[in-house]
């Protein structure tokens, strides 16, 4: 199995800011595949939530660059995970202390996906997304909203984030791939304006990691030419046997 990774975020037209954060990056020492690709959302209604984006990714950069050579020599693929999952606590521990420390409000979605050969693993929190993409396109991912009446209207707000507790809940997803597949991550900005024949033909150009990243930068281009307002945030990782 190998495959081509590609990430691009952006504040959009009309935010004056990023709050976005979006990182992937791969090795396949030894023919072993190792792919990690992480999507986070500043929560809009936090002023400096883009602190929690940036602890997020910036922590599952680190992680990687730690632990590309042990892999698969002296960590298997369980522990990998394992150890994944506790960093990415750690992580969140650390934005709710800032929080009680500087007294001020962050947070942020987070959807990681961990790539080791044919088997991929999830971690999930708020309503960022990730979708398997084959024939067509499915969530597999939970958006992790609730429904809540303000000013009149009942609109969806977000139930669960990094940095809002001390402890994290997070949902943990596992799969393996038969054949050709890819994923598509972004933050909930990118898929408002999307459609399926949009990724299909994106990803059907698809031959190396820059032509990877330069499918996220159309899909990109789309979602803002089409009225977008949010940051936007996109990854691909496209799966070849």
């Amino acid at each position: 199995m190998k495959a081509y990774i590609g990430c691009i975020s952006d504040k959009g037209n009309y935010r004056e800011k990023n709050q976005d954060r979006a990182v992937c990056h791969m090795t396949d020492r030894k023919g072993a595949l190792l792919a990690v690709a992480c999507v986070c959302d500043g929560i809009g209604s936090f002023a400096r939530s883009e602190i929690a984006s940036e602890m997020l990714t910036a922590g599952v950069s680190r992680w990687f660059e730690g632990m590309k050579a042990y892999y698969p020599d002296t960590m298997d693929e369980e522990t990998l995970v394992e150890d994944l999952d506790i960093t990415v606590r750690e992580l969140n521990e650390l934005a709710y202390e800032y929080r009680r420390e500087h007294g001020i409000d962050i947070g942020c979605t987070m959807s990681l996906l961990l790539l080791a050969g044919r088997n991929y693993h999830v971690f999930h929190v708020g309503d960022s997304r990730i979708y398997l993409v084959r024939d067509g396109m499915q969530q597999i991912t939970r958006d992790e909203v609730v429904m809540k009446e303000a000013g009149g209207r009942v609109k969806p707000r977000l139930a669960n984030y990094v940095g809002k507790d001390r402890e994290l809940w997070m949902s943990r997803l596992t799969g393996t791939l038969e054949g050709k597949a890819a994923f598509l991550m972004g933050s909930d900005g990118l898929f408002k304006q999307l459609a399926y024949e949009d990724v299909a033909e994106a990803i059907g150009r698809v031959k190396s990691s820059r032509h990877a990243g330069k499918a996220c930068g159309r899909l990109l281009e789309l979602v803002l030419e089409r009225g977008e307002r949010d940051n936007v945030s996109c990854i691909l990782v496209c799966a070849v046997p």
